[in-house]
């Protein structure tokens, strides 16, 4: 990051020096108080809330440091720097002498490590903990971070301490029980083991590493198989990074066929048309975009763009560099608030939705960890250079220095069509140049490799003009429904339905994504590709369209901008001609919800205060839905959800239903389904006894019978 510069009041170097503010206004010592408390001794400061009070505490710091790292390296900062120094001399003076330093206290993974196998073990619970792994694996990344663009070596002594504590604790288990504990999400701690032994040789770094690879994961995948739709999205990103930085360091062709295989899988079979990935965090069906509030979590976009930098440089292709472009542009750029630098979590694809930003005090989501590092890593794929050749990604303004070659990109796109690559100085060895011949736009020379070569080795001249035209262009959904987006050269364009009645999207909770409705939208009413025809630009510096109410179901023209350029309106970027039996029933289901829980989902569960007695969760891959099911009799789970008239329970029609349903400790109802042979979803209504209905939340409780289904979503109404 530091050999490339951007150029001052472009679009990416302004989003990047709003990220830079927004995290120079975080209170150090509130980051750290967690891990004050977690080494049994007061804080000076009080915790953030959130997140950061809750068990994953701690994860935001390691992304704290890890952005102020690469914000230094990217800025030279002074302030970053000095921030991320403090961090490391505070996290020094707390480190506990067997190596132990984090967030949450270590007793989880004591628990597991002098367990000989037995502790308990859900996808995002170990040792009844909320992700102990995740949390602290942050907090091992910031500190590597820390050292190699931070230069802080006192970080590298602390995470190397760290490290060696972990490998102390997993010698006390056999393969199997890390296996068992794998299951857990556990973010990159693969990766972590992995940079250790590339930074100090040592063979017991890359043994760990190798003991953290999730077998039930790569398996499958090193034998190009899809096994993918069910699982949480963004645990498995991380765990492929480290396969990758394994290839890096061993050959071991198995890592790469895993990781190229996943890359694959994911940008050309499980995206959406932003680059992004994932509904209600997880990996649907092949091909399957299916729009909700909570579509494309951001982190995981994060993550495939670390994984595409590894895919590139084993194999430079301009079709990664297509996928990166498209993500960063139309994913990554548009999830802070140009106003604010507040983060998304998700980035909402339903129609008649909007963005929804975390609070500076309250929100600590996953995904505004990752946001504080974004804007620090614009820099990172706009040039690649292997061996001698400088590969020309991405058309952002800036220039390249390394070796006494100093290269130029002079363009103000997407604003502007006009793009000129200049070489300011050259250095002592040879380089070959070459410009990406992007999908929207193929240049004349294009090689296979989908770049041009624009300074031969043999060329005098110092300077290469080309115009990157910009056309319309329609995206159909390859899900069989009648879907489509809309693009403007690279950037996806969203309808810009205004901000009449838009609740509050700066927010504690992302809760607000499950209990607002999106607004009511007009139908495209002509063909996709006829509709473009009708596009005219109103403004060419802010690139704006307006489109004919002639082609629309309200008669009214519609303004479409780049969706990257849209914050508190409602908007589209998903039009159709029809509508499918299931988005009739979301439709219905939509006008009548007050709150809704996903069950069997991570964050749906905990917002809604989950807690059960000897259930299960799973995926069911026919209808594309997680549930929660009780194994027993004495089996129960139970929620806190908004209070409504009605509660509409949701189930699998081919499952027999027999269960009973409390009410604020009141029996409700039993309730019993009938199996039916059809992969469809069924919704059952209960009536909410009169008393209960003046409280605006209650507590719902599902208790086991002799048959026991899985419930799907619960929703009150």
């Amino acid at each position: 990051m530091s050999k490339v510069t951007l150029k001052k009041e472009t679009l990416f170097e302004k989003s990047r020096e709003l990220g830079l503010n927004y995290v120079l206004a975080f209170n150090p010592d509130r980051l750290l108080a967690p891990c004050w408390n977690a080494m049994g001794k007061t804080s000076p400061a009080k915790n953030y809330g959130g997140w950061e009070s809750m068990q994953i505490q701690g994860h935001s710091l390691g992304h704290y440091m890890s952005a102020l790292a690469a914000f230094y390296a990217s800025t030279g900062s002074a302030a970053a720097k000095e921030k991320l120094d403090y961090c490391v001399s505070i996290i020094k003076s707390l480190q506990r002498e067997d190596g132990y330093f984090g967030g949450i206290p270590a007793a989880p993974f004591e628990k597991v490590f002098n367990s000989r196998g037995d502790f308990k073990v859900e996808r995002f619970n170990l040792a009844d903990w909320w992700v102990p792994w995740y949390s602290v694996h942050k907090i091992y990344a910031g500190l590597i971070d820390a050292y190699k663009s931070g230069r802080n070596t006192d970080a590298f002594e602390i995470v190397k301490k760290m490290c060696n504590w972990t490998i102390a604790g997993t010698s006390r288990m056999t393969d199997e029980d890390i296996q068992k504990m794998l299951t857990c999400e556990h973010g990159g701690m693969c990766k972590v083991f992995a940079d250790m032994y590339e930074l100090t040789g040592e063979k017991k770094y890359l043994t760990e590493a190798e003991r953290f690879i999730h077998r039930e994961i790569f398996l499958p995948l090193s034998k190009k198989e899809d096994r993918l739709q069910g699982y949480h999205a963004n645990t498995q990103i991380p765990k492929i990074i480290g396969l990758a930085k394994l290839y890096d360091l061993t050959k071991k062709e198995e890592y790469r066929t895993a990781a190229e295989f996943f890359f694959n899988t994911v940008t050309k079979k499980r995206s959406y048309a932003n680059g992004g990935n994932s509904v209600s965090e997880h990996f649907g069906r092949e091909y399957d975009e299916r729009l909700a509030r909570d579509t494309t979590e951001t982190c995981n976009t994060y993550n495939m763009l670390e994984l595409a930098e590894y895919i590139f440089r084993w194999n430079p292709s301009s079709e990664t560099a297509d996928f990166y472009e498209r993500a960063l542009y139309n994913h990554i750029l548009g999830s802070q608030d140009p106003d604010t630098g507040a983060k998304t979590y998700f980035v909402s694809l339903l129609s008649g939705f909007f963005k929804v930003y975390c609070s500076k005090e309250n929100s600590f989501w996953c995904c505004t960890g990752t946001g504080m590092e974004n804007p620090a890593r614009y820099t990172r794929f706009i040039f690649t250079k292997i061996n001698d050749t400088l590969y020309i990604n991405l058309f952002i303004p800036s220039v390249y220095e390394e070796n006494g070659w100093k290269v130029s990109i002079e363009t103000d796109f997407p604003y502007s069509q006009k793009l000129k690559v200049k070489i300011l100085s050259k250095g002592q060895s040879p380089l070959k140049l070459k410009l990406r011949s992007p999908w929207w736009n193929p240049l004349p020379e294009t090689e296979s490799d989908g770049y041009v070569t624009i300074f031969p080795e043999e060329s005098s001249s110092d300077f290469f003009e080309t115009e990157l035209k910009m056309n319309l262009s329609v995206r159909h959904t390859k899900d069989g429904s009648t879907n489509f987006s809309i693009f403007y050269g690279p950037l996806l364009l969203a309808a810009d339905w205004g901000n009449s009645g838009l609740p509050a999207d700066i927010t504690d909770s992302h809760l607000v994504y499950m209990n607002t409705r999106a607004i009511e939208t007009p139908r495209i009413t002509a063909k996709a590709e006829e509709f473009i025809k009708h596009f005219t630009i109103t403004d060419s510096k802010s690139l704006s369209f307006s489109a004919p109410g002639s082609d629309t179901s309200s008669g009214k023209p519609v303004l479409f901008r780049p969706f990257f350029d849209v914050h508190h309106k409602w908007y589209s970027v998903y039009f159709n001609n029809g509508m499918s039996p299931e988005d009739v029933r979301l439709k219905k289901l939509e006008e009548i919800s007050r709150d809704f829980i996903e069950c069997g989902r991570q964050q749906s569960e905990i917002e809604h205060g989950f807690k059960s007695e000897n259930t299960e969760s799973g995926y069911l891959g026919e209808v594309d839905r997680s549930f929660r099911k009780c194994r027993d009799k004495s089996s129960w789970f139970s929620y806190k959800i908004r209070t409504a008239e009605k509660l509409i329970i949701t189930v699998f029609e081919k499952d027999s239903l027999d269960a009973v349903i409390k009410c604020n400790g009141k029996e409700t109802t039993r309730i019993i389904h009938e199996r039916k042979n059809e992969n469809s979803l069924a919704d059952i209504e209960i009536k909410i006894p009169e008393g209960i209905t003046e409280e605006p939340f209650m507590e719902i409780r599902i208790c086991g019978t002799e048959e026991n289904l899985r419930i799907l979503e619960i929703r009150s109404a």
